[in-house]
């Protein structure tokens, strides 16, 4: 993962912790694979479209987007 999403996250945590023990917080699955999604954009692969879309409604559910 790159190091600029990786600030992100962090300042994204650090801005609203408030959220971390909650309900609406990503599970490690989902992490891994919101992570495993941005790996493909970066690398330029292509991304199965309900993967990407399941992938843009987690970050959004998150308020990363």
């Amino acid at each position: 993962m790159s190091t600029t999403l990786k600030a992100r996250m962090v300042r994204l945590e650090n801005r609203y912790p408030d959220l971390k023990p909650g309900p609406e917080r990503m599970t490690d699955e989902e992490l891994d694979g919101v992570i495993g999604v941005l790996r493909q954009i970066e690398a330029g692969e292509t991304v199965d479209q309900a993967r990407m879309e399941w992938a843009t409604n987690v970050m959004h559910r998150e308020g990363m987007l």
